[in-house]
């Protein structure tokens, strides 16, 4: 298109962007309105005298092209010309920067080429037209750039490339090292995938107010037929040893619709899961969840991949690293039992052999009398008056369950506290069913009520509300049931529903209203020759920071009761259950970063929240993080209030290896220690780059815009150093560019007496 600008109008569009037309004529303005006054006018005269000869439409084209072969005379005797601002040579600097980060290993080039290897050829120091003709006009300074820029001496390729991009800093460098010497503009040779920038805008914003124009090269393909990626996954950072570990892994496809792939999931050579899976519609990114265990305690670090086609142009964004910390550690779970029944018998069997849960139990015997059962020596006293009265001493656990105990038998300040247990301190909240449970238990207008996922209002009073029915029924998986860690008994989804469709049926049911719109139901009562709406038996939602179950059902001892004794169903879900449950509950510090995963160009924020045992935020702490890194060495680091928010403290550690950092915190408030905590994060490689990685075309064509620039692909290159010299940078001069003898106006002329003469031959004027 451009070549066709040109050749019509002598120059390329961008010429005419940065000029300014203007005309010289050799006489005095009011002339030439004269002129041409007096052209169109004795054009019309011309052909009026023909009016009893000739038809109207016939004269009014004639007169036309008569008065536009006579202006266009004109245009070329008032002299047009162009006036651009030029640099004068060697009283300005250009800035070539060019892209060194993993993205440019890439090979989409047209036979194959890797994006470094077009750049390396773009910018030879032998035989390089571009380059000689820059060294001509301007004083010509070379930075390399991935995360940062670095000055060199021309094109230097490094022996390791760059785990990310920042434009927005690497602008900003460039024109800090320049100074005030006058700035010409920045070459930038790069595929724009910019990963690290946060207001490119602005410093575009800034590039312009100094009138330095960026100039971007693009280097890469802009689509990729065919390509799969990790977009990300996502799991907890913390996990018990041996619990069952939840992972959504996002796939974006392009190219394969359709098709079959492989999900694996190793830690090292170990292959811990995988799967087959159903590639979504091209681009879009569909997620999978994946279910794994871990039986060893530390930081791991487990790979996700899916296996690469052959015809794939990047195979390094087929997987991605997480590193997750396995505790082995006891969370403490409260089970009050308001009456002696099978399933406090069977589920503490369930979950003693359980290293990794401490189950107290406080069973009512009679009016203020309790049995308590799980207490180790060094805690006699615990739960000695029964039920906690005040929030130290039931926020030390992090689950709390409560069977067939009515709401009578909790003050209103206790129903209340159990409500914050949820949602200030994010403990987990699990209610059975039975008798009193629910709203057989009274538990409608009580702080309970919002708290758990099941309504259980039934209409105005208590005549309305169902009594707990003895019925028998199998349970059923939702479909999203059949995927959660809690009911995992199976890897794959079919044989985990088959494993649940044999277990025998449960005998015992509260009624309720169905679950909360935000609650999510992982199993249904399947009553036999039933019609309409499975009753809920299983579901949760979050509340708070913390989360809410309900358990409709007292029997689930009949999974251990009725079946082979070598069937061990009843243990694993309730060792799963209980686990989940306190997943994600908060010790009152906690120490985390960002990131699970950093390069050594990134500095590592670390952030911790700290609160008192009630777990009120604590803004007066003096809090000390030690960074230990792989090879032993300690650093530490003081952790100052972020005033923006109530309880946090963050401090920022520059890495100086890679390997899997281990961080200690403590929290102290005078002599008092209000807890410690720990966390891991790891320096390594990372494949950031090949993610998003197509050509950003969009991006450099918006910042060439903002900044008065212009885009160019390579093989556009050739005009750029004639573009650079068009700018006002202060140390430009004027140039005037005839435009009197445009092809354009050639054309007009030659066809417009050309198609008048034709004309006036066929009516018989010639």
């Amino acid at each position: 298109m451009d070549t066709i600008f040109e050749f019509f109008f002598k120059y390329r569009p961008l010429l005419f962007e940065k000029g300014k037309l203007a005309f010289q004529p050799p006489w005095p303005s009011y002339v030439t309105w004269i002129l041409a006054g007096s052209a169109l006018v004795g054009a019309y005269l011309l052909y009026h005298k023909t009016k009893a000869v000739v038809p109207i439409p016939w004269r009014v084209g004639l007169a036309g092209l008569r008065g536009l072969s006579l202006l266009v005379l004109l245009v070329i005797f008032l002299q047009p010309v162009l006036i651009l601002y030029t640099v004068t040579p060697q009283k300005s600097f250009v800035a070539v920067a060019y892209d060194v980060t993993k993205s440019m290993e890439i090979r989409d080039g047209a036979e194959g080429q890797s994006r470094i290897e077009i750049e390396k050829h773009l910018l030879r120091p032998v035989g390089n037209p571009m380059l000689e003709e820059l060294g001509k006009k301007f004083k010509v300074r070379h930075f390399r750039f991935s995360n940062s820029a670095d000055k060199s001496s021309g094109f230097e390729d490094v022996a390791r490339h760059g785990n990310a991009t920042n434009l927005e800093r690497t602008l900003g460098q460039i024109v800090a090292e320049l100074g005030t010497v006058p700035v010409s503009g920045i070459i930038l040779i790069t595929d724009g995938a910019d990963n690290r920038s946060k207001d490119l805008s602005g410093i575009a914003a800034q590039l312009r107010a100094r009138r330095i124009p960026v100039y971007p090269v693009g280097i890469g393909s802009p689509d990729f037929s065919r390509d799969m990626e990790i977009a990300r996954v996502s799991m907890p950072k913390k996990v018990l040893k041996d619990a069952m570990i939840e992972a959504d892994v996002a796939i974006r496809a392009t190219g394969y619709a359709g098709r079959r792939a492989k999900l694996v999931v190793k830690e090292r050579d170990r292959l811990v899961q995988s799967q087959e899976i159903t590639l979504g519609s091209n681009g879009e990114v569909k997620t999978y969840k994946v279910n794994f265990s871990s039986d060893t305690a530390g930081p791991r670090i487990f790979n996700f991949r899916v296996e690469p086609f052959q015809d794939e142009v990047i195979a390094e964004n087929n997987d991605q690293d997480v590193l997750i910390r396995v505790e082995d550690e006891q969370p403490r779970i409260l089970y009050c039992e308001g009456e002696p029944r099978w399933i406090y018998a069977f589920l503490r069997r369930a979950v003693q052999e359980d290293k990794n849960l401490r189950l107290l139990t406080l069973l009512r015997q009679a009016h203020g009398k309790f049995y308590r059962q799980g207490l180790d020596e060094n805690s006699t006293s615990t739960l000695e008056k029964g039920f906690p009265t005040d929030k130290g001493e039931l926020y030390t656990f992090k689950g709390l369950i409560l069977g067939s105990v009515e709401a009578t038998f909790f003050t209103f300040d206790q129903l209340r506290m159990i409500s914050d247990f949820v949602s200030q301190r994010g403990g987990g909240l699990l209610m059975l069913g039975g008798k009193n449970s629910f709203a057989q238990g009274g538990y409608v207008n009580t702080p309970l009520e919002d708290v758990l996922p099941v309504n259980i209002r039934f209409g105005q009073g208590n005549s309305s509300i169902p009594p707990y029915e003895d019925v028998e029924y199998k349970l059923r998986l939702t479909s999203y049931g059949a995927l959660h860690p809690v009911m995992r008994l199976a890897l794959t989804e079919d044989e985990n529903r088959k494993r649940w469709e044999t277990l025998p049926p449960l005998v015992g049911l509260n009624p309720t209203s169905g679950a909360k719109p935000g609650a999510t139901v992982l199993a249904q009562v399947a009553l036999s020759g039933a019609r309409g709406q499975n009753p809920v038996l299983l579901a949760f939602q979050r509340f708070g920071r913390g989360k809410a179950m309900a358990l409709t059902t007292g029997a689930t001892w009949n999974w251990r009761m009725q079946v082979d004794s070598r069937n061990t169903t009843h243990e694993v879900f309730w060792k799963q259950m209980l686990r989940w449950l306190v997943s994600d509950a908060p010790d009152p510090v906690t120490i985390e970063t960002e990131k699970h995963s950093y390069s050594l160009e990134e500095a590592v924020v670390l952030t911790a929240e700290v609160t008192d045992n009630t777990f009120v935020h604590q803004n007066n702490a003096r809090v000390k993080a030690d960074v230990k890194s792989p090879s032993g060495e300690t650093v530490s680091l003081p952790l100052n209030w972020d005033v923006s928010r109530e309880g946090y403290y963050s401090a920022i550690f520059r890495p100086r290896e890679e390997g899997i950092h281990e961080v200690s915190v403590e929290a102290l408030q005078g002599a008092k220690s209000l807890g410690k905590a720990k966390a891991n994060f790891r320096i390594a490689e990372s494949t950031a780059e090949f993610h998003n990685a197509a050509l950003n075309v969009g991006l450099l064509k918006r910042l060439a815009e903002e900044t008065g620039g212009h885009y160019y692909s390579p093989r556009d290159v050739r005009t750029l150093p004639e573009d650079i010299s068009y700018v006002d940078n202060g140390s430009s001069r004027i140039e005037e560019k005839d435009l009197w003898d445009m092809p354009l106006l050639y054309l007009l002329l030659v066809g417009s007496i050309s198609a008048e003469w034709v004309l006036r031959k066929r009516k018989g004027l010639a």
